[in-house]
């Protein structure tokens, strides 16, 4: 091979190589370049998972809480007033139907009882003495029909005389037993003293507040559980014996009453118990419940378009169920929403979905 013995041709074949070098380099650099800014850019969309609205046959199980109750109570009262001279029983005792609860003295209206009686007697005698004369016209019928209006006048005294002697003797309306007493014998007591209180625990009632959205998903009848606290785990049946016609403005609640028998052992009056209604199941639009957020302007999720685009839509929430909120307006099923990532998100933002 000829020697190149020219420096400036020597020069420029050396300086070639290393251009051409520094060319290709250049341009992988450009590519990598490139293609590490798309990553980046791919890694700075937010991640997010989504969810579909979807319609889902559900029922509602509801736990609330309330007061044992006896079925009945009757506060006692005295419609005769003067001493009171015998009161056999205490609280606790079981009384029967019939039984003497309380005496008062009766020796006044006694007294007024038997005067009355004698007088109904007499006009009695009276009357039928002109009654035998009048047949035989020995007497008037002015004096037959005054001696008839006696009799009927004395008849309501002796009848008047009667009830209130017999107010006198207070007996037990039903079979229950004695929760209150608070006089003693001895004391006199004031016309309508509230001496003593009759609770009917043949059966327990709950009377519970109850959200106007579950109201017309329960009817009379239903079967329920209950537990008493003081009782332990245990759980026993009833049914809802009553569900009252109005509901209070303030709270949007209704009132209905269980039933609960038979009545468990030990079980008492004011104990708390935990009650479980069971809705009908219905058919109902529902979303994860981690999806829904809250403002100023209420309850809203994040939608998701074709392009992966989010849109806060503002929507009407119904019942809660486990791990779901059903939705009454502002989605339709089918509709995608994001349930996870949403922390930092606004309308417009372009996500990237994680499957």
């Amino acid at each position: 091979m000829k020697a190149i013995n020219n420096p400036i041709k020597k020069a420029v074949i050396t300086i070639l190589p290393v251009i051409f070098i520094l060319f290709f380099s250049g341009l992988t650099g450009g590519c990598d370049e490139k293609k590490e800014s798309k990553k980046r850019t791919s890694r700075t969309l937010p991640a997010v998972e989504t969810a579909q609205a979807e319609i889902q046959s559900l029922n509602h199980t509801i736990t609330v809480t309330g007061t044992l109750e006896p079925k009945r109570t009757v506060h006692l009262y005295n419609q005769a007033q003067g001493m009171l001279v015998e009161l056999p029983f205490h609280e606790g005792d079981i009384v029967q139907k019939g039984d003497l609860l309380a005496r008062m003295d009766n020796t006044i209206f006694r007294a007024e009882y038997n005067k009355a009686e004698a007088t109904l007697k007499q006009a009695r005698v009276d009357y039928g003495r002109l009654e035998k004369l009048a047949k035989t016209n020995l007497t008037s019928k002015e004096l037959l029909i005054r001696a008839k209006t006696k009799v009927a006048l004395d008849q309501a005294e002796y009848n008047l005389q009667k009830k209130r002697l017999s107010y006198t003797q207070i007996k037990a309306p039903w079979t229950g037993v004695i929760s209150e007493r608070l006089v003693e014998p001895g004391d006199v007591l004031p016309l309508h003293t509230h001496f003593m209180s009759l609770i009917d625990n043949s059966s327990l009632i709950v009377k519970i507040p109850l959200s106007e959205l579950y109201l017309s998903k329960i009817k009379h009848g239903d079967a329920i559980t209950y537990q008493v606290d003081a009782l332990g785990i245990k759980s026993w049946s009833g049914n809802i014996l009553r569900i009252y016609p109005q509901i209070n403005a303030q709270t949007r609640k209704g009132l209905i009453e269980v039933k609960l028998e038979p009545i468990p052992e030990n079980a008492k009056p004011g104990q708390l118990a935990r009650i479980n209604l069971v809705t009908a199941t219905e058919q109902v639009l529902v979303i994860p419940l981690s999806a829904i957020r809250y403002d100023q302007q209420g309850a809203y999720v994040f939608t998701l378009d074709a392009d992966n685009k989010i849109n806060r839509q503002n929507i009407v929430t119904g019942k809660q169920y486990p791990q779901k909120m059903e939705i009454l307006d502002g989605l339709k099923a089918g509709d995608t929403i994001i349930k996870k990532g949403l922390f930092g998100l606004r309308s417009g933002k372009k996500v990237n979905v994680i499957k």
